[in-house]
C-alpha cells in the first residue's frame, strides 16, 4: 500500500533498529516511533521531510506495546505536534509512569528470583542492568485507551486485536482492507519474541504467566488468512500464519526439552535449568532466559507434568505423579 511507509529507527539496544510505520491517509498516523533519543528524533524528522511532511503534521500516534524501544519518543512527539495517543488499556499504567513501574518490578522480582534459585549476587546484577536504559523513555499521556475489537479510523480502518504475552497491553492493528497487520513484537520474522515476566497490570505482588498467555494470543492469529505482518523489527512477514505456527512449534519443542532436563536432574531449580539450556547466556540476558524457562514450567504445571516443592525458601521442580505412572 503506497500510503504506508516503514522507517528504520536506531535504538541503543541489542535488538537493533525498530520499525516505525507512517500511514499517510486522513492526516498522518505514526505507529511506534522508537526510543527517546536525539538520533531517533532526527531519523524520523528526516523520513517525514522526504515525504513533504513534518513532526507538526502528526495527527495520531499508535503504540503496539509498552517497551521503550517502541514508545520512548511518543511523549516528545505528542507535545510537539499535539497528536492524539492510542494504547491498550493494560499498557496505560506502565506508559504513564515507566520509572515507577521499573521500581515496582525490581521490588517484586528480587525475592522472586531468589526463590527460583538464582544466587544473590546474580539477582542484584540482573536487577540493576535496566537502570541506565530508563533515560530512553519518557512518561506518556495516553489520550485514547483502546481494547480488543475497537476500530480506529486512520483513513483505513484498523481493528485492535489484544495480544498480551510479550508484554501486557500488547496489541496488533489489522488493516483488513489492505491485508496488513501491524504486529509490534508479537510476531517477528527472524527471532522468537520472549514473553517476559512482568507484573500483572494494577498489581505489585502478582506476576504474569507470560508464555501461556503469549501462546493463546498467537493462536488468535491463525484464522487471519492472507494478512502480511508488519513487525516491530525486521522485514515484512509474508506468511504471518505460518510464522505464528512456527513460533508455537518452537515453544512446544523447547517445553519438551525442559521437561527432559527436569526428569534427569529432579528436583531442580529454574535457575539451574536456565543455565543448562543457555550455558553461555550473559548477565544482560539472564532475566530473558529465566522468563522463558519459567514460562515453560508454567505450561508444564498446567499439564500436571511437573510439581513444585519448596525448601529453605527455594522452589524446586520435579516430575509430576502422573508422569511416573
Amino acid at each position: 500500500m503506497d500510503a504506508i511507509e516503514r522507517v528504520s529507527i536506531s535504538t541503543p539496544f541489542g535488538v537493533g533498529p525498530v520499525n516505525c510505520y507512517l500511514i499517510l491517509k486522513n492526516g498522518l498516523t505514526v505507529i511506534d516511533p522508537g526510543p527517546a533519543t536525539t538520533e531517533a528524533h532526527e531519523e524520523l524528522d528526516r523520513a517525514l521531510a522526504g515525504l513533504d511532511r513534518s513532526i507538526d503534521d502528526i495527527d495520531r500516534i499508535l503504540i503496539t506495546h509498552p517497551h521503550m524501544d517502541h514508545f520512548g519518543l511518543v511523549d516528545q512527539l505528542a507535545e510537539e505536534s499535539g497528536a492524539s495517543v492510542f494504547a491498550h488499556e493494560d499498557a496505560v499504567e506502565r506508559l504513564s509512569d515507566p520509572i515507577g513501574h521499573f521500581e515496582a518490578e525490581r521490588a517484586y522480582f528480587r525475592p522472586f528470583l531468589l526463590s527460583m534459585g538464582m544466587p544473590t549476587d546474580t539477582v542484584e546484577t540482573v536487577l540493576e542492568l535496566p537502570e541506565p536504559y530508563t533515560d530512553y523513555q519518557d512518561p506518556v499521556t495516553v489520550t485514547h485507551e483502546i481494547a480488543d475489537g475497537d476500530v480506529i479510523d486512520v483513513g483505513i480502518d484498523l481493528e485492535c486485536i489484544s495480544t498480551p504475552g510479550h508484554s501486557p497491553g500488547s496489541i496488533c492493528y489489522l488493516a483488513a482492507s489492505e491485508d496488513i497487520m501491524f504486529t509490534g513484537d508479537h510476531v517477528l520474522p527472524d527471532i522468537t519474541p520472549n514473553p517476559l515476566l512482568t507484573l500483572v497490570p494494577g498489581s505489585d505482588d502478582e506476576r504474569t504467566r507470560s508464555l501461556p498467555t503469549y501462546l493463546e494470543s498467537l493462536r488468535k492469529l491463525l484464522d487471519r488468512e492472507g494478512a502480511v505482518g508488519y513487525g516491530g523489527h525486521g522485514e515484512p512477514i509474508l506468511a504471518l500464519q505460518d510464522r505464528a505456527r512456527e513460533t508455537i512449534a518452537h515453544h512446544q519443542d523447547r517445553k519438551e526439552r525442559i521437561f527432559e532436563l527436569v526428569a534427569d536432574r529432579e528436583p531442580t531449580t529454574a535457575y539451574r535449568i536456565t543455565r543448562e539450556m543457555f550455558p553461555n547466556l550473559p548477565a544482560t540476558e539472564m532475566f530473558s532466559g529465566m522468563s522463558e524457562v519459567i514460562g515453560h514450567f508454567d505450561l508444564l504445571e498446567d499439564e500436571n507434568r511437573v510439581v513444585i516443592s519448596e525448601r529453605d525458601g527455594v522452589k524446586r521442580y520435579e516430575v509430576g505423579t502422573q508422569e511416573r505412572e
